[in-house]
């Protein structure tokens, strides 16, 4: 029987390990169901990203959830012994911290593991709010957390719909990603098309940055497909930047232009070289009106 080595754990000692991603809430479709009518359908999120980080995500719940007693307003890391309240209900985050010690290995063949490191073609989506400290000084925390929380609910929901997934959930945003598939342009496409919808809602601002490039997987601590590494990361990162500076909605870089030829008219922004990047050349970027 395998030991859970991260859970949440109830008052009553139930336990729930926790993998990628876990949901909470009153349908009977999460995988945390809370039988509480103060609980929303699709409450919250824990999800797993950076190797041993777990963040909760509040998906604009009518009541909120609160970590430790405070209002979740953003995405926010958890630590072990954080408690989380959701309606009257309380779970308390556990994460075992030190080694546990494993069976001598009975070869010297088998003592280490061979780390496998894959280099995928992989579509890439960061997405950000604007003037999200502006945001939280205008509002209360009750209407920041719910305006916060619904435009990721729903974001997750059009990445997830168009066969997409989200890798990391950032303060104020998030960073989703493809693999390259001969579905994924038409996929791709049709998710833009749906955040662009949403963007025009204004509420709240957000920006777009869209990259394509090969992807290292695996490695590091997790030894997951979902640990993401490489410089075309750190591109599509540094281009949410570049939006800003581009007074630019959506930005997106040549390698996508080229991708979604036929699907989607971009408009040439020129040539500008990503900051940051040690012997950086000059890119050229586009805007997606």
């Amino acid at each position: 029987m395998t030991v859970p080595t991260v859970w949440l754990e109830d008052e009553s000692g139930r336990r729930w390990p926790l993998a990628q991603t876990c949901s909470l809430g009153r349908s009977a479709s999460n995988d945390v169901v809370i039988e509480d009518g103060k609980v929303s359908r699709r409450h919250a999120l824990v999800h797993k990203q950076d190797d041993a980080e777990h963040w909760v995500i509040d998906l604009g719940s009518g009541n909120g959830t609160y970590l430790n007693g405070r209002r979740v307003i953003q995405p926010t890391r958890l630590d072990d012994g954080d408690a989380l309240s959701l309606g009257d209900h309380s779970l308390r985050f556990r994460r075992v911290t030190g080694r546990i010690s494993q069976p001598r290995e009975r070869s010297h063949l088998s003592a280490q593991t061979i780390i496998n490191i894959k280099s995928i073609d992989c579509w890439m989506l960061v997405a950000d709010i604007k003037g999200s400290t502006a945001m939280a000084a205008s509002l209360s925390p009750t209407d920041m957390a719910m305006q916060v929380g619904r435009w990721m609910a729903t974001c997750k929901e059009i990445i997830d719909t168009h066969d997409g997934a989200i890798n990391k959930f950032l303060g104020d945003g998030f960073f989703a990603y493809w693999h390259h598939e001969p579905e994924t342009p038409r996929q791709f496409a049709s998710a833009l098309t749906a955040l662009m919808a949403l963007q025009r809602n204004r509420s709240p601002r957000f920006r777009l940055a869209l990259h394509r490039g090969a992807v290292a997987f695996g490695g590091g601590g997790s030894l997951g497909e979902d640990s993401l590494s490489g410089v075309d990361v750190v591109v599509a990162f540094r281009m949410e930047k570049m939006a800003g500076s581009l007074g630019c909605d959506v930005l997106a870089s040549d390698e996508i232009k080229a991708g979604l030829a036929g699907l989607m008219t971009l408009r040439d922004l020129g040539q500008h070289i990503v900051p940051g990047l040690e012997n950086a050349e000059r890119r050229r970027f586009h805007a997606v009106d």
